[in-house]
């Protein structure tokens, strides 16, 4: 026994060995950092178009920034244009149908990469991206894509009854929402005359990133619009964003003389 007592030996210092530079692997090249973000929530309204009472064509839910990684910086809201409300319909669906933990961002790489998604704009131009940046508090959105002309009079508290707007409770400035480029309004049909230049209130066109063009719309003189919510966090690792997974907000229409 005593001759194999240098065998033995060698044979636990090459074991050693092999651990600890698996060790030094793993903590100086390292896995890759595995990043988890809560996605928002849905706090009062998620219109599901399917009325004509324009009073509930609005969009509200609270962003999820408390406990999470370092890496999130925001919440961002997307947007698809359509004009045959079942491809709407259609593209959603397919959006929530991975829309779950095990599939981790494939919902939001669907929705960006897949079926082109923009980012919400607005004006005046808001200047962040993603458009509501953290704090670490949970904030109100409430957002309606177009004013319905009849109802100017409004007070500060029952705006997204009637006005085309984005409000951030934690933020005075409130916005108008644009579509991405921060150049076009969602009133596609300038209802209120307020774009004598014809180049703001424009409908959309065959080719828009932002539109999905049927040559066979649900309906003449109306065009549907869905929104989701995502969080964001920036991979340092890959120097990239990361998503959530995705809030559906809705969808509503934009219609002629309404």
């Amino acid at each position: 026994m005593a001759k194999n007592t240098p065998c033995i030996f060698l044979k636990r210092l090459f074991c050693t060995f092999c651990i600890v530079c698996w060790a030094s692997f793993f903590a100086n090249c390292g896995l890759d950092t595995v990043i988890s973000i809560n996605e928002p929530t849905l706090t009062k309204n998620n219109p599901l178009y399917s009325s004509d009472d324009y009073l509930t064509w609005y969009f509200s839910f609270t962003t999820n920034e408390r406990n999470q990684q370092d890496s999130f910086v925001g919440t961002e809201i997307y947007y698809k244009i359509y004009n045959n409300y079942s491809n709407l319909v259609s593209q959603r669906n397919a959006i929530i149908s991975v829309n779950t933990t095990s599939n981790g961002t494939a919902a939001a790489s669907k929705m960006i990469d897949t079926y082109t998604y923009q980012p919400l704009g607005t004006y005046p131009v808001s200047g962040a991206s993603p458009f509501i940046e953290t704090n670490g508090t949970n904030k109100d959105v409430i957002l309606r894509l177009k004013t319905y002309t009849g109802n100017e009079s409004y007070s500060g508290d029952d705006i997204e009854s009637f006005r085309a707007c984005v409000k951030i409770s934690s933020e005075l400035q409130s916005y108008v929402p644009y579509r991405n480029g921060n150049t076009k309004s969602f009133d596609f049909f300038d209802d209120d005359n307020d774009d004598n230049a014809k180049t703001r209130d424009i409908e959309p066109e065959d080719g828009d990133s932002d539109f999905y063009y049927s040559s066979s719309p649900s309906s003449s003189d109306t065009y549907y619009v869905q929104l989701f919510a995502v969080g964001v966090a920036f991979d340092s690792d890959n120097l990239s964003n990361t998503y959530s997974l995705v809030l559906d907000l809705g969808s509503v229409p934009i219609k002629k003389d309404n």
